[in-house]
This record gives structure tokens, sequence and C-alpha cells, in this order.
């Protein structure tokens, strides 16, 4: 009933003018019948026989008002028609206008992430060509510690890594250890303090690659192989390395926290004082790893193979481990255990 009352009275304010001018023509009207059947020679009484009565002349004037009020009220709902149509038209072309914002604001992007990519792209092919120069004229390979050409090497790789996206920073490192330059017998780009975060080497050939000390913030590593590789407190915290190849790599001190180990192999590597806190070591083969005094709170090592391991001194405060996996490490001496007692 509310709903049909509200309905009812949007529909005369709508029409408020045109319901005016009707109601005082009816008023008016009506006055002048009640009027009209006080006096003989208004006609409206019977009384006058003869002549021209005001009811005669009220005939001939019923035609004209009511062509009057219709031209006025088609008048207004013309007026209304139109502005309504401007009104519609008023917000198709501001939909349009944002349509067209929207579509120019993709396009500058698009154009922005071309234009970045093609410096990312020509700071790339700088960088090899200047390198190539190093390697082939100014005998990089064969150069002594401290000769120039190494100085100008590093300080060329580590001034190109800011200008770079994840993929090509992969570029780069794959590059120097294709050039036999980052290998860990013998290196000859020191990498010490490298950023390379967010570095895109997903299936990429790194064995023996001496990446101490260097940065792999958020690094997708997955199905790389490292084996032997050096990462001697290289900082990989929320770093991806899946399926990842590790066996007997030196991780010792190294940042992994909330890394992404899951099924990695880690056999006969060094964790020795790792910060692996939060890491996700599900299914990953620690055998016979070195994680003495490694920080080991809160991972996660359901179904990890711990047969052998070394867990001396290790901190596994609420880590998910069985007491099965536990008892099969080679030594627990110091450790703290998932319920925070210490190991005996």
């Amino acid at each position: 009933m509310v709903v049909r009352l509200r309905s009812w009275w949007r529909k005369i304010k709508q029409h408020r003018v045109a319901i005016g001018v009707g109601t005082i023509v009816v008023v008016v009207v009506t006055a002048l019948i009640i009027a009209g059947y006080q006096f003989d020679w208004t006609g409206f009484n019977g009384n006058n026989k003869s002549g021209k009565t005001l009811w005669d002349w009220m005939q001939l004037l019923f035609i004209p008002v009511v062509l009057a009020v219709a031209g006025f009220w088609f008048n207004h709902n013309e007026r209304r028609a139109a502005e309504f149509r401007a009104y519609n038209e008023r917000k198709a072309a501001d939909r349009r206008a944002e349509a067209e914002r929207r579509i120019e604001e993709e396009r500058a992007k698009t154009d922005s992430n071309i234009a970045e990519d093609n410096r990312h792209e020509a700071a790339l092919q700088e960088y090899i060509n200047n390198m190539s120069e190093l390697l082939l004229h100014e005998n990089l390979r064969t150069s002594e510690s401290e000769d120039e050409v190494r100085k100008v090497a590093r300080v060329r790789t580590l001034t190109v890594l800011n200008r770079l996206d994840g993929l090509r920073k992969g570029s780069v490192l794959q590059f120097l250890y294709e050039s036999g330059l980052i290998s860990t017998d013998k290196p000859i780009i020191d990498l010490n303090g490298a950023n390379f975060d967010d570095v895109d080497l997903t299936s990429a050939n790194l064995r023996q690659a001496n990446l101490q000390n260097v940065i792999l913030v958020n690094a997708n590593l997955s199905d790389c192989d490292l084996t032997e590789a050096n990462l001697f407190h290289t900082l990989l915290s929320h770093a991806t390395l899946v399926h990842t190849k590790l066996v007997n790599a030196n991780l010792s001190f190294s940042l992994l926290v909330d890394t992404d180990l899951k099924t990695a192999d880690l056999h006969d590597a060094f964790l020795a004082n790792a910060l692996l806190n939060r890491a996700n070591l599900r299914m990953t083969n620690l055998q016979e790893t070195d994680l003495s005094r490694a920080q080991l709170t809160n991972v996660k090592i359901s179904n990890a193979n711990l047969r052998g391991a070394n867990l001396n001194d290790a901190d596994l405060f609420d880590a998910e481990v069985t007491n099965e996996q536990l008892n099969q490490a080679k030594s627990l001496k110091g450790a703290t255990m998932p319920d925070g007692t210490k190991h005996q």
C-alpha cells in the first residue's frame, strides 16, 4: 500500500502544472454554473427563451478551451520528453567519455610498458656487448684478481642489474655462468652484494656457481640445478626453489625465511646456521644434510627425508614434523624440539 501511495505521489509531482491548470478550470466552471442558476439571462435554469445566453457563449468557448488545454498538455509532455532525451544523451556522452578515458589510459600504460621493456632490452644488450669486449679483447677470463679489468667487469655488472627486470637479470647471471666467470673453483667476477632480486632462472643450469652473499629475494629458481653451488650467506627469502637440485650445495648462514623448498633435493647440503623460519620443506630430501644451529621455527617438514641429518642445536620450535622423522636424524643434541623442550 505504501509503495502504491508513493508511486501515485510521484505521478502527481510530475504533472503538477497540468493538474493545477485543470483544477482551476474546473473550479471556475463550477462557480459559473452555480452562479448561473441564480439568473434567468444565463439560460442555465431554462427561463430565458430568446437570444443568446451565457450557456450559448460557454458552448462556443468550450472547444477553444479544450484545444488550449490539450495544446498545453502536449507541449508540457514534449518538453519533458525533450528533457529526458537530453538527459539520456548526456549520460551516453559521459559513458563514452569514460570509456575513451579508460582506453586512453590502457593505451598509455601499454606504451609505457613497451618503452620500459625496450629500455631493459637495450641495457641488457649494451651490457653483453661491453662484457664481450672485455672477454675478447681485454683478456678478462685470464686476468688476475687485482687486474683493473675485473673491477670494471664487476662495476658494470652491479650497475646494470638496477636497470633490468627479473627475466633479464636471469640472462645476465646465465651469461656470467656460461662465460665461466662465476664458477666456485675460480670466480673471475665477485658478485658479493649483487642485487638479483626477482630474478627468473627456472630450469637453469648453475652447477658449481659462486653466488656467495648474492641477493636472491623473491627469486624463481624452480627446477634449477645448483649442485655444489656456493650460496654461503645468500639472501633467499621468499624465493621459490621447488624441485631444485641443491646436492652438496653450501647454504650455511643463508637467509631462507618463507622460502618454498618443496620437493627440493638437499642431499648432503650444508645449512649450518641458516635461517629457515616458516620455510616450506615438505617432501624435501634432507638426507645427511647439515642443519646444525639452523633456525627451523614454524617450518613445514612433513614427509621430508631427515635420514642421517645433523640437527645439533637446531631450533625446531612449532615445526610441522613427526617424531618418526626426527628419529631418523643423525643427531638432535641440544636441539629445541617442536614442543619447546631441549633434546638431551
